[in-house]
């Protein structure tokens, strides 16, 4: 009996087959923002985490910050990121100095301008330490950054990372009632964000 395929197509469509197969194996660029690399995925703790989407936060003319959004599963919605139960993480990477109290006021601003007064009162003691924390950093210089990670489990750790100084080693304090999540999460994507494109890099819409 004739064979339906000639030697020469069924040598293209295994060739076709493998292309197809490398292409899907291939693991997924790291995203590259002002300089600062972001990889495509991460482990944090026991939770395999997504790029969901990265961006610049400007602050007058300059670029003052990139900052990552990491979850669980990929969405655009804020809303779902927010309420979501699932292991998140924000990383931000400064591009330029500044004081801790700079940063102190942003986050003070972000956290007011997106949260209820009721909201706020149920954290008070949380935003208390949060700002004592910055404080102790004194002067953040280009390439420091911070990261807040949350899971159902542990709460929330802010990690403070300083470059090139005689800090011996990152500074970690953990936040253990659940709102605090909820409301830093707004600092960036409620409806009064940081910064309006940035929301829409981190939710993967395009910086």
């Amino acid at each position: 009996m004739k064979t339906l395929f000639s030697k020469s197509m069924v040598t293209y469509a295994a060739l076709c087959l493998a292309l197809v197969g490398s292409a899907l194996a291939a693991p997924a660029w790291a995203l590259d923002v002002s300089e600062v690399s972001y990889a495509p995925q991460k482990q944090a703790g026991a939770a395999k985490l997504v790029l969901n989407g990265a961006g610049v936060r400007r602050m007058g003319d300059k670029d003052l910050y990139t900052a990552a959004l990491y979850l669980e599963q990929k969405t655009t919605v804020p809303g779902v990121v927010i309420a979501d139960k699932g292991a998140k993480q924000l990383v931000v990477t400064l591009l330029r100095d500044v004081n801790s109290r700079q940063i102190s006021e942003l986050l003070a601003r972000g956290l007011t301008s997106n949260s209820s007064d009721d909201e706020l009162v149920e954290i008070i003691p949380e935003i208390m330490d949060l700002g004592s924390l910055i404080a102790k950093q004194g002067k953040l210089k280009a390439g420091d950054s911070f990261q807040i990670d949350w899971n159902a489990t542990g709460g929330t750790t802010i990690t403070i990372t300083v470059r090139e100084r005689s800090q011996p080693k990152p500074t970690v304090e953990v936040f253990a009632k659940p709102d605090l999540i909820s409301a830093m999460m707004r600092i960036w994507l409620g409806a009064r964000p940081a910064d309006e494109k940035l929301k829409s890099a981190l939710l993967g819409q395009g910086a």
